[in-house]
């Protein structure tokens, strides 16, 4: 099982799907995805206690997920980005799949030039404290400067992992 983590438009969708194409059987799990269930009130995980809770909440769903997948054969590959304090609580949850957390982490330049490409759906003040939290993380199996590496190279590392 891996976990990939990185700022917004570090690649974890990217290189997620292409990681799982190529394998047999094998699931994307993504945070992001499971966060957008929540409809009224959606906070962001900085947005407070409700934001923090639902952080939460969608960490659990994600690990019952990854779970069920894993229980029926398949890899399974989760997208979030991870925190300190989330990182403990995934492999907690998730310890007799011995999870990998693997980060995806472009210098800063790339990364604004990839998230301008997207068009915002941050401000400005967030994405820069995501960036900072995640250079600051350190509790990742192995982490990948993807600044000046294809998806597919990429890929290739994480495949290695599996």
């Amino acid at each position: 099982m891996i976990i990939l983590t990185g700022p917004t438009a570090a690649g974890k969708n990217t290189v997620g799907t292409l990681v799982a194409k190529q394998r047999e059987r094998c699931a994307v799990v993504d945070f992001d995805a499971v966060r957008a269930m929540v409809v009224q009130p959606h906070r962001a995980p900085w947005q407070g206690e409700e934001g923090h809770a639902q952080q939460l909440l969608g960490l659990q769903l994600v690990c019952a997920l990854a779970e069920r997948f894993a229980l029926a054969g398949w890899e399974v590959i989760i997208l979030d980005v991870v925190s300190e304090e989330t990182a403990g609580l995934y492999r907690q949850l998730l310890q007799r799949f011995a999870p990998k957390i693997v980060q995806i982490l472009p210098a800063f330049p790339e990364l604004r030039r990839r998230f301008d490409q997207r068009g915002p759906f941050l401000t400005d003040d967030d994405f820069d404290q995501i960036y900072k939290q995640q250079s600051a993380f350190a509790q990742y199996d192995i982490r990948i400067d993807n600044t000046n590496l294809p998806p597919d190279v990429v890929t290739e590392q994480i495949i290695n992992l599996m």
